[in-house]
């Protein structure tokens, strides 16, 4: 995925079984297609690459070992890790492989049975062994590992460039499937697992804090390898360990209580609220410290989650086929319900698209305000049911296990639409919308969008959605949306329409002395004097009160605004962002 687009599909005449060119349709029209896009029909199986041979090598690969890590070095550059410890890099040019190397040098030097999780690095390799307690770290003396022109230098490893340091990992739980992380720096990783209920015997021990620990620190350097920093015990059991993207030394995790994995949800008729907490725990000169806890509501068990690139965000995939929206600042939840069960997540760079994957090739899209975003295969002539908010990867390429993993590429910056590879921001999606006429889904978008953070382009999307709100005729649709969007400027929009009596109810609610001013001044035209002498009076007190204090400067504040369709938290300017000199900005 690059900039929004999915990448089409092509298949190869060279691969899989002969078919006689008559018995498939279009075939020539097919070929001369893909030729005339750059796209190979046959593959070549020339020396050194043997591309062809190479390709069916890896498939076989594939279907025998599962993947325990993938890496993307660069955009054209993406390197595996299987189980057995081979090493294969793959060499992109666009949407078509090139070249494809398969490295077994570290097959036979591992206990390859027991590898359980592994992460690639620039300079090392991280295994976790599951039978002997272990974490291995694999040393790459190479000067080129980190190189953007990796793709120039695919010869193999050596066993001279090798150097393996293996560290026991304290803690209970011998058999549990251990899981490794790495931070930003790759100075230190993090090794955890499932808290294991092992039966105590009488005749045992009572084991120390270090034993029944389940979450380790480790400090990874070449010189003298692996050493472990700290450990604890977490107080729930964690579904979700990683290192914090802004903060390198902080780790976030997902827990769950121990007990509501054991419960068993079918005995009872109505959805019990989880134990579910987002911890930090902090690194602190070697030593593991907890820092917080947040508390979230859910009705289903989550089983994976992700974060935003500014981490205040925090989307979990539940098992009842919804992803809920967390805000870790507010504590407040958005739900969405999705066609499959959500098992993997990703979430653009830009910050404004949420991709969800299912096990079974499913892919659907959302954006920060959870609507769907409709996917649609790239086709010369659109079927009627091709715009879903899914797309079935399993229609169009052949998945025996289904999805591993979703990555969004980092792609350059460019300045154009969405549909043409631009960005992917919030901002840029609530213009799209716009444009698209979806003001719901263009509002949803900005009550997500971070003030603090973002505030010129979350005051731009404000502008921008009221000024098409004020095109439209005024009903009572357009009448909610407009407080939505925009608090101030909604009583210019009733005078226009002579609603006086919400016009003064809002120049109560934000205080305004010219709003009442002009409600003055329209009434006396229109004939309603009292309510002209009223709004003066009201005036008159908050100039008065504005002469014996000093002005004071509002921040954006919070509104809750009850509309016909539902309830929402929304971010807006209070008056005093638009008062200056002592008028009121439209």
């Amino acid at each position: 995925m690059d900039g929004g687009r999915l990448a089409g599909t092509l298949r190869a005449g060279g691969l899989g079984l002969w078919v006689c060119p008559s018995d498939q349709h279009y075939y020539n029209e097919k070929q001369q297609f893909a030729k005339s896009r750059g796209y190979p029909w046959f593959l070549s199986n020339r020396r050194p690459e043997k591309l062809r041979d190479t390709l069916k090598e890896l498939e076989e690969l594939l279907q025998s070992s599962p993947i325990l890590s993938v890496r993307w070095r660069a955009k054209q550059c993406c390197q595996m890790l299987l189980r057995p410890g081979v090493l294969v890099t793959l060499i992109l040019g666009g949407a078509q492989v090139e070249r494809v190397a398969i490295d077994r040098t570290l097959v036979g030097r591992l206990p390859a049975d027991t590898i359980s999780d592994a992460v690639i690095g620039d300079r090392f390799l991280l295994f976790s062994l599951m039978e002997k307690s272990q974490v291995c770290q694999v040393y790459l003396n190479r000067k080129n590992q980190s190189s953007p022109e990796l793709a120039r230098h695919m010869e193999k490893l050596t066993v001279a460039e090798i150097k393996v340091s293996v560290v026991d990992v304290p803690g209970g739980g011998r058999r549990a499937e251990r899981r490794v992380g790495l931070n930003q720096a790759q100075d230190v990783a993090v090794c955890w697992w499932p808290i294991c209920h092992e039966d105590v015997r009488p005749w045992s021990p009572i084991p120390s804090a270090v034993d029944r620990a389940n979450l380790v620190l480790l400090a990874c350097s070449d010189t003298p390898g692996l050493t472990v920093l700290s450990s604890i015990r977490t107080d729930r059991n964690p579904i979700d360990c990683r290192f914090s993207l802004t903060q390198p030394y902080q780790i976030l995790t997902v827990e769950l209580h121990h007990e509501a994995n054991h419960s068993v949800s079918e005995l009872h008729e109505e959805a019990q609220p989880l134990d579910v907490h987002i911890c930090v725990y902090e690194c602190a000169r070697g030593h593991l410290q907890h820092l917080s806890s947040t508390p979230v509501p859910l009705t289903s068990k989550p089983i994976t989650c992700h974060y935003d690139p500014l981490e205040r965000w925090i989307l979990l995939g539940l098992q009842d086929c919804s992803v809920v929206l967390f805000d870790r600042q507010t504590g407040l939840s958005q739900w969405a319900t999705c066609s499959m069960m959500p098992s993997l997540l990703a979430w653009h760079p830009s910050g404004g698209v949420l991709m969800v994957g299912g096990g079974q090739g499913e892919l659907q899209c959302f954006d920060i305000g959870l609507s769907p975003l409709p996917l649609q295969k790239v086709c010369e002539e659109p079927a009627p049911d091709s715009l879903a908010t899914s797309l079935q990867l399993s229609r169009n390429m052949k998945i025996s296990s289904g999805l591993e993993g979703i990555q969004w590429a980092c792609c350059p910056v460019s300045q154009g639409s969405v549909f043409n590879g631009g960005q992917l921001g919030p901002s840029d999606l609530v213009q799209h919308r716009l444009r698209c006429g979806e003001v719901d889904a263009a509002l949803g978008i900005l009550g997500n969008m971070d003030w603090a953070m973002m505030g010129a382009e979350c005051y731009r999307s404000l502008i921008s959605i009221t000024d098409h709100l004020l095109r439209k005729p005024l009903d009572h649709q357009n009448e909610d949306k407009v407080v939505l969007s925009l608090w101030c400027q909604k009583g210019f929009l009733y005078f226009r329409h002579q609603r006086f009596e919400k016009a003064f109810l809002l120049a109560v609610d934000i205080g305004a002395r010219d709003l009442f001013m002009d409600l003055h001044y329209v009434a006396e035209d229109k004939g309603e004097l009292v309510l002209a002498a009223v709004a003066k009076k009201k005036a008159n007190e908050i100039d008065a009160e504005a002469q014996t204090s000093a002005p004071v400067f509002c921040s954006p504040s919070v509104y809750r605004v009850n509309s016909s369709e539902k309830s929402e938290h929304i971010l807006v300017p209070s008056a005093s962002i638009f008062r200056q000199s002592g008028d009121v900005t439209v």
